[in-house]
């Protein structure tokens, strides 16, 4: 029989220390920023506050891909972030965060400690947490690779 442990804690799990932008960036620097680290969120800070986020399919639904440089120059965060994002403190339990993802339909969460940007909960880090368990719950071996085909 399994023993019941502690839920863990979202900052347990997250992505710390996340890449961010300003309001005022442009949408060339964050497609840099998500091409150069292979990312998929940004959250978007002003003044040291988190004010938004720009998700990868929010950025090309607002910037077209082949959009010349140009152009990508003068379209700032502050017009194609999502404003006001799903934002967690450190220590939430990671199993109500991960219900309200799923209650709102998002793919990240912004995650705060005393009141400043400490990481990003993503949909990703989220799978590769519940492939752990299920490893852990049913070994089989195979942790870490592609074992579905």
């Amino acid at each position: 029989m399994i023993k019941p442990r502690k839920m863990p804690v979202v900052g347990a799990v997250m992505t710390s220390f996340p890449y961010f932008v300003e309001t005022g960036d442009t949408a060339a620097t964050i497609e840099r920023m998500m091409d150069e680290y292979n990312i998929r969120h940004l959250p978007v800070q002003e003044n040291g506050r988190v004010v938004g986020i720009v998700s990868e399919r929010d950025f090309h639904h607002y910037v077209k891909r082949d959009a010349p440089e140009a152009e990508k120059e003068t379209i700032h965060a502050r017009h194609i972030m999502v404003p006001d994002p799903y934002i967690v403190p450190f220590r939430a339990p990671l199993n109500e965060v991960v219900f309200e993802m799923a209650k709102r339909r998002i793919g990240s969460v912004i995650v705060q400690r005393r009141g400043k940007l400490a990481g990003i909960l993503s949909a990703i880090d989220v799978c590769r947490i519940l492939g752990e368990y299920l490893e852990a719950m049913f070994p089989t071996g195979r942790s870490g690779g592609n074992t579905a085909a």
